[in-house]
């Protein structure tokens, strides 16, 4: 760890900012402690740099899960840890503070060895993260990396996969590499940047995408078995949208190198695209491989019954079809974002607001979410409307008088968790200070 680091307390507190840094200080006599309120903390914090930051969140303050979102779209410290220290936070915050990028949390009250401990995996982390940084602005300098999207560039794509082929036989340890494209039967298309920016955005952390050639990238799965490969590849169909898809082959990485792996993946992928979203296991020379030729793909939808594939086994149907293949996809948007954002909002309602009346529905017939208190009703509801489009109308009624109403139509892949929060929170906002004002 660095001879002298810079830890950043954020709080409202002056007797908890005195209480922390006392600690620290006597635990990191080495360290630099600094302090600021949550007024001006993203200017602070861009002037100090820190090493680690620790925000102070105090009865469920809105404001701390605000400056961590703000934190992180800065690009000078969207990679610096945080420790959220809790006091009298509910299960809500703390799950909202994790979705917005804390890396650790402290429990109130804070034990002496917890915090040293949590501090030094925070400073390890931020050096881990250094060291990250200046190896990839050195791949982006000689051309290994891109830029723009930090995958392995067309030239060393072919380099890059020897060398971890190498590493993953002398360590023997399990992985997975996948060949990707775009399923061509579809009637979206998502050009390869766009295609490129979708998967990126649904492999996790610790894999590799390199292109192949303009529409083929690979992705390399470490410490991954197939059955950990189909997942990432389901991910990536979803983030796609309903009216694209992506065909791929897969191989797990035992005894042949890199040439003989990619022989046997392009060979899967041109039987993959014959098919739709399909996942064909490829051959290998070294064992014998009883899932070899298997389409993944469909052996988990026979195994489930309910996966996104089977509202996307066949684009080219008439306009029946097609109507049905939208509602199935508003029927999974129910399930899979409907119902936690209801759920979430449902208990926090019930929590700030006291006697208030929360009901939800989400179904494929009836979605909408309800808040109720002194004749004072709030109401959101989500109408299927056609194809790729959903509907939300909101409105506010008081003693059946209608005192706002709002409409808005968005992209079937617009409506996720956030855009439904975001809308759900401002009528929530809106409710909670009418029942105010008529008090």
């Amino acid at each position: 760890m660095g001879f002298t680091n810079t830890i950043t307390l954020v709080s409202n507190n002056e007797e908890q900012i005195e209480q922390i840094s006392s600690k620290l200080v006597l635990l990191r006599d080495l360290d630099k402690i600094t302090s600021c309120s949550f007024d001006g903390a993203i200017d602070f914090l861009k002037n100090q740099l820190p090493n680690v930051i620790i925000i102070h969140c105090a009865n469920d303050n809105p404001d701390a899960i605000k400056l961590i979102k703000d934190i992180r779209e800065q690009n000078i410290l969207k990679e610096v840890p945080i420790l959220f220290a809790e006091e009298f936070c509910t299960r809500e915050t703390i799950i909202d503070a994790f979705d917005a990028g804390v890396n650790d949390i402290l429990r109130h009250p804070i034990q002496d060895y917890e915090l040293l401990i949590r501090t030094i995996w925070c400073i390890q982390k931020d050096e881990i993260n250094t060291n990250i940084q200046t190896r990839n602005e050195f791949m982006k300098l000689l051309g290994i990396v891109q830029p723009d999207t930090g995958v392995y560039t067309q030239k060393y794509c072919d380099e890059f996969l020897k060398s971890e082929f190498e590493q993953i036989r002398k360590h023997k340890s399990n992985a997975c590499l996948m060949l990707i494209t775009p399923d061509t039967k579809y009637p979206g298309y998502k050009n390869p940047k766009e295609f490129l920016e979708v998967i990126n955005k649904s492999v996790r952390l610790n894999d590799s995408v390199a292109i192949k050639d303009i529409e083929e990238f690979y992705i390399l799965l470490p410490k991954t078995k197939l059955n950990g490969a189909y997942p990432v590849f389901e991910r990536i169909n979803h983030n796609l949208g309903v009216d694209c898809g992506a065909n791929a082959s897969v191989i797990e990485i035992k005894d042949e190198k890199f040439e003989a792996a990619k022989e046997f993946l392009q060979e899967a992928l041109n039987k993959a695209k014959q098919e739709t979203n399909a996942l064909i296991v490829a051959s290998n020379n070294y064992s014998e491989n009883p899932n070899a030729g298997k389409n993944l793909a469909k052996q988990a939808l026979s195994e489930t019954g309910n996966r996104k594939l089977a509202q996307k086994t066949d684009i080219a149907l008439n306009d029946e079809k097609k109507s049905k293949l939208y509602r199935q996809a508003y029927r999974q948007k129910c399930k899979i974002v409907f119902e936690p954002v209801f759920e979430k909002y449902q208990n926090h309602i019930n929590l700030k607001i006291k006697d208030a009346v929360v009901k939800y529905q989400a179904n494929v017939d009836k979605t909408n979410f309800t808040m109720m208190k002194n004749n004072i009703r709030a109401t959101l509801s989500i109408a299927w409307c056609g194809q790729y489009k959903a509907r939300i109308d909101t409105s506010l009624v008081s003693f059946d008088v209608t005192k706002s109403t709002n409409t808005v139509v968005l992209e079937f892949v617009q409506l996720n968790f956030q855009k439904l929060s975001q809308i759900l929170d401002e009528l929530y906002v809106e409710f909670k200070n009418y029942i105010k004002n008529s008090d």
